[in-house]
């Protein structure tokens, strides 16, 4: 039986990603949503047109990629009215990157063979720069379930002994990764091959990696038995761990932050309170700190990946972290809290600071309304929707990829980071203002889009 036609609006999204018109996407956005299309299906056809079009020759951000992946994941948590409103902000920015020519565009080719040889021809690719190769053996790998988890293993492993960046080689491997899974793995091979590629570029930066080997080696540690760690990072190894994270080198960082792995600290344990530590400086930032909100968002990235492998490794990422955020300025102080009358006046006065850009106000009264004990959702859709009013000349690509990994610290761990809410409001009413775009939006969701 012959395969029906694609509707319209994905054949018209499809054409607008690959030719590069970011109007031409909002529009074919729209349309989807005014068929009541599924934000996810619109993000599918997104990503598929995408990641055989986007030029990873360029070394230019995957912003994109990015962007797509962060919204779909904040709309898992938006109410319905909302739902669509990140992914459509999102098609603007995978227009927007650069792609190649029609002649150009990448087909899939997956290398079949035993699975522990593919997986070493895949670590040699990605450490020699072969990316080709690498992108193809990967494409092999993701056939199967466990193949795919020994693939995404390798592929986080190497990603994060590179520091080049700030680290963003493990940020797009992951980001990557979250989409592919969102989209139930359905042309995973296409939606992670720009990132193999990005990431298959040689090893540039692997002082962290050996700062972090070398206090391993000094201590004697046993990396396998650290893993099974499960105590808390409180009292004493709290504060020392605090301390690391504002070292005066990353060699007295990493010692002891290792140090106190081998106390009994448990690594996610450990990866909170870098979350923690994190939040807390982006959200006491006097001014956008790209920067700070980078060593946020790859420390969410690493404990992500402490959580998806069972490999020794896996400590790894949530290391490299310890020593990014290391290199970042500290807290600058306590926000006060706010008086309030209720949540809701609060909530309208959040979105009124955010959009007047009084940064220190939206981030006292977010911490503030989240300290009254209210539910954290209220706060993301209130600032998910002023994130979105936001179009491409602005912060919209950084903002959204802060809020994914700020939404997932508040609301998927247990303790919940709720300052990475207060972070996220900070962040919003520092950035510059690009309102292109959002008229066309609002008419089509609505005014008023509150939680349902």
């Amino acid at each position: 039986m012959p395969a029906s036609p694609a509707p319209a609006w994905s054949t018209a999204l499809g054409d607008a990603i690959r030719g590069g018109d970011p109007d031409g996407a909002m529009r074919a956005g729209l349309a989807a949503v005014e068929a009541k299309v599924a934000p996810v299906e619109i993000a599918r056809a997104a990503a598929l047109a995408y990641g055989e079009a986007v030029d990873t020759a360029k070394h230019e951000p995957l912003r994109g990629l990015l962007a797509l992946s962060a919204a779909v994941r904040l709309s898992r948590t938006l109410g319905t009215r909302l739902k669509a409103l990140p992914v459509l902000r999102a098609l603007t920015l995978a227009a927007g990157d650069a792609k190649v020519r029609p002649s150009e565009r990448r087909r899939p080719r997956r290398v079949s063979g035993e699975i522990s040889h593919l997986t070493r021809s895949f670590e040699y690719a990605v450490r020699t720069g072969a990316f080709e190769d690498a992108v193809s053996i990967f494409s092999g790998l993701l056939v199967d379930g466990k193949e795919r988890v020994m693939a995404g293993d390798i592929l986080f492993r190497v990603a994060a002994e590179d520091g080049v960046g700030g680290g963003h080689k493990l940020v797009y491997a992951v980001k990557a990764w979250q989409l592919a899974s969102a989209l139930g793995w359905r042309g995973g091979d296409v939606v992670m091959g720009p990132v193999v590629a990005r990431v298959a570029t040689g090893i540039q930066d692997d002082s962290a990696y050996r700062t972090i080997m070398g206090a391993w080696g000094r201590e004697k540690v046993d990396v396998a038995a650290v893993g099974g760690n499960a105590g808390p990072a409180e009292g004493p190894d709290r504060e020392a761990i605090v301390a690391a994270l504002r070292a005066s080198t990353p060699e007295e960082s990493a010692k002891a932050v290792v140090l106190a792995l081998k106390r009994g600290v448990a690594p996610d344990a450990l990866a909170s309170l870098v979350v923690r530590e994190g939040a807390f400086r982006v959200a006491s930032a006097a001014k956008y700190d790209p920067g700070a909100i980078g060593s946020l968002v790859f420390s969410d990235a690493a404990r992500w990946v402490l959580r998806f492998s069972k490999t020794e490794s896996r400590v790894l990422p949530v290391l490299q972290s310890c020593l990014l955020l290391r290199a970042q300025p500290a807290a600058r102080g306590a926000l006060r809290e706010r008086p309030q009358a209720n949540v809701e006046a609060a909530l309208r006065d959040l979105a009124a600071c955010v959009e007047a850009s009084k940064d220190l106000d939206a981030a006292e009264l977010a911490q503030s309304i989240l300290a009254k004990g209210a539910p954290a959702v209220p706060v993301v859709e209130t600032l998910v929707r002023e994130l979105c009013k936001d179009g491409p000349g602005g912060n919209l690509g950084p903002n959204l990829v802060l809020a994914d990994a700020a939404v997932e610290a508040a609301t998927a761990y247990a303790p919940p980071v709720r300052e990475a809410l207060v972070a996220l409001a900070r962040g919003l009413a520092q950035s510059p203002r690009d309102r292109s775009g959002w008229p066309a939006v609002e008419a089509a969701l609505g005014p008023a889009i509150t939680s349902s």
